[in-house]
C-alpha cells in the first residue's frame, strides 16, 4: 500500500487512507473482506484494480453490511444501523 501512497492508520490497524488535499480514499480491511471508499471514483478503480491482480476479489456492488452494521445509501447521506445485528441477538437469547 506504500507504494500506492496509501498511509498506514495509527489509531486503526485495519485502515488505509490516502489524502491529498481535494481526494481521500480509504481501504478498511477485516479478514477476508474490505471496503473501498472515498470521493474519487477513479482513484477507488484504480486501488481495486490493483488489489484484484493481487488477490482473488469480488465485487459485490454498493455494500450493505459489513461487520454487522447495515449500510443505507441515500441523496442526503450514508445511514447506519445495527437493527439486524439486535435481532439475530435477541433471538438467540
Amino acid at each position: 500500500m506504500k507504494n500506492f501512497e496509501y498511509t498506514h492508520s495509527n489509531s486503526d490497524h485495519t485502515l488505509f487512507v490516502k489524502h491529498d488535499g481535494r481526494r481521500l480514499i480509504a481501504l478498511i480491511v477485516y479478514a477476508d473482506d474490505i471496503v473501498v471508499t472515498g470521493n474519487d471514483i477513479g482513484e477507488q478503480l484504480k486501488l481495486q484494480k490493483y488489489l484484484s491482480q493481487e488477490f482473488e476479489m469480488k465485487d459485490l456492488d454498493d455494500l450493505k453490511y459489513f461487520l454487522g452494521i447495515e449500510v443505507a445509501m441515500s441523496k442526503t447521506g450514508i445511514f447506519l444501523s445495527q437493527r439486524k445485528y439486535v435481532m439475530d441477538l435477541l433471538t438467540e437469547t
